[in-house]
């Protein structure tokens, strides 16, 4: 039987737990919505049980770093899960399901355009508020690149912005004034 490292018992997953499970939920709802969210929550807390001793001080980029892979997996599962689906039943896939508001729409459609590397980077410097040697724990890049990632990333997304055909197209509605009967 295996020794588990010292201070590593069920106090501290249950510690670990308490200090980071939202923050891990957040992150994860963001990214799969909150039907998966707890299951993908279930399987990062329970790798670290079992790699205890791999969970680095601070533990939360280790978390979203081990949470990142967790949907990665689960993504990849899924599409080849409705690749099949689709091959037997010869029907294309249909669109993703669409946002709440105009800024999200606006922001999905930007982040949609970058490198799936700049779009997270954008995702966990804004939405997790992560520093950028956090981002390099999750990415599992060094301190540098994720720097210049980062920079780069904003001035792509800043550009795409910046372009008319950027902003998704929004029906505005006039009010109408006084009564229609």
């Amino acid at each position: 039987m295996r020794e588990k490292p010292p201070g590593r018992d069920q106090e501290w997953l249950e510690a670990l737990f308490d200090l980071h499970a939202t923050t891990v939920r957040a992150y994860a709802i963001r990214r799969v919505g909150h039907d998966a969210a707890d299951d993908v929550v279930s399987e990062v807390f329970a790798t670290a049980w079992r790699r205890r001793g791999a969970v680095a001080e601070p533990a939360l980029p280790w978390l979203l770093r081990t949470a990142h892979h967790v949907i990665a997996h689960e993504k990849r599962s899924l599409a080849r899960r409705l690749n099949v689906r689709d091959a037997v039943a010869g029907v294309a896939a249909g669109p993703a399901p669409g946002a709440d508001s105009a800024s999200r729409v606006l922001a999905e459609s930007v982040l949609a355009q970058l490198a799936p590397t700049d779009a997270e980077i954008l995702r966990l410097a804004a939405w997790e508020e992560l520093t950028p040697a956090e981002i390099a724990v999750v990415l599992d890049l060094s301190d540098s690149a994720t720097r210049s990632r980062l920079m780069r990333a904003r001035q792509r997304a800043q550009k795409l912005l910046a372009e008319p055909s950027a902003a998704p197209s929004l029906r505005v509605v006039p009010q109408l004034q006084g009564d229609l009967s």
